[in-house]
């Protein structure tokens, strides 16, 4: 099964990057299933929330009797400042490295917007406009994945109007009719698997990853990262934090350790690393953030880098209340944690896959020499 060909074909044309897509073009140009590529990388960004000032470009519908209103419209004043300059930096950054290197797609990892729209053509309107600026800097004829994030349904009619943007969209980029709260497809020799965090049931995560034993890697596309983050009173909403989820979570944490999953989240503002061992195998996942809000937040200096430190920092601030529960969601993990990075920072990253391994280069801000590179399997 084929995608984009007409974009291929036009990209075969472009000097920057021009021999690679040429490349593309030859095999099978879609995702789906593709032959694809043994060795590939992967432009990675995590959450955008891509907003435009002033305010009543996309938030004109905002309804005001929300109790949350102060804080949202902090956030439209947030991000509508660092996408004036930083944002696209990092974003030009990331491009750049695409057209000098061999890239198969951009990988972008959930709250690709603000959402907030409270009206569901502004909301359909605020996405198609995110994704023409974020994929246009990069080589013609890449294809554009992203994952539901929770603010990319947040605000009235705003669940209907993603999903009946965002399903036709993936279809197309992946080449292969796609379905919350799960689907998959066939990188080469690879399993790629995307998902709903916020789903009430892991199972049929599970079986998508079981019903491809011979795939060489598995990645697992979450917006929130299936390791619990310990760092606020959010810890629970993440991939499997739900109480409903407790009943199947166990599978899912064995699936993905017998395969030697890689897990790729945001949802959290942060950089985060886990390598997980236990005696069903073991599996890494790498959290991103390209929300880089502060200037400052360009560093790739860690808050904490060793796995026995994992959970000091959430127990230290949350409320005594919540303790008892924190440490039996912390636990849950740590016994089989081996490796553990934590920072604040924001930037890009680049995913490189072989038979050999898998790494994940950070790149904070918008430089293009990585500060730090993570070997994920």
């Amino acid at each position: 099964m084929e995608i984009n060909r007409r974009q291929f074909i036009k990209a075969a044309g472009m000097t920057a990057g021009a021999t690679w897509l040429a490349e593309c073009r030859a095999m099978l140009s879609g995702l789906a299933d593709s032959a694809g590529p043994d060795t590939y990388a992967v432009s990675i960004l995590g959450d955008t929330h891509f907003d435009a000032e002033p305010e009543s470009v996309y938030h004109s519908h905002y309804d005001e009797s929300n109790r949350w209103a102060k804080i949202q419209h902090e956030e439209f004043r947030r991000n509508g400042e660092m996408w004036r300059a930083r944002c696209r930096e990092l974003l030009a950054s990331s491009a750049r490295l695409a057209h000098e290197q061999k890239t198969r797609f951009i990988l972008q990892l959930g709250d690709i917007i603000q959402g907030d729209c409270d009206h569901a053509p502004t909301h359909k309107k605020m996405l198609d406009d995110c994704i023409k600026m974020l994929r246009a800097p990069y080589p013609a004829g890449l294809p554009f994945l992203t994952v539901v994030g929770n603010h990319d349904f947040r605000g009235k009619d705003a669940w209907n109007a993603y999903f009946q943007f965002a399903e036709p969209f993936m279809s197309g980029e992946i080449g292969k009719a796609v379905k919350y709260p799960a689907f998959s497809f066939r990188q080469g020799k690879d399993l790629w698997v995307f998902c709903n965090f916020e789903t009430k049931n892991l199972n049929p995560i599970a079986d998508l990853i079981d019903a491809n034993p011979t795939a060489r890697h598995v990645f697992l596309v979450t917006h929130g990262p299936f390791t619990t983050f310990e760092r606020d009173q959010s810890y629970r909403w993440r991939l499997g934090g739900s109480k409903e989820c407790e009943p199947t979570r166990a599978r899912l944490y064995e699936t993905l350790s017998r395969r030697h999953a890689i897990v790729l989240s945001g949802h959290t503002h942060t950089t985060n690393f886990y390598r997980h061992a236990n005696k069903f195998g073991g599996f890494a996942e790498f959290t991103a953030n390209s929300v880089w809000s502060k200037p400052e937040l360009a560093t790739g200096a860690p808050i904490q880098d060793k796995s026995a430190d994992y959970g000091k920092i959430g127990i230290a601030k949350l409320p005594a209340a919540v303790h008892a529960d924190f440490t039996r969601e912390i636990d849950f993990f740590k016994p089989g944690l081996k490796e553990y990075f934590y920072n604040d920072g924001a930037g890009h990253y680049r995913l490189d896959v072989s038979d050999a391994a898998v790494t994940m280069a950070f790149y904070p801000g918008a430089v293009t020499t990585p500060t730090r590179t993570f070997r994920l399997a």
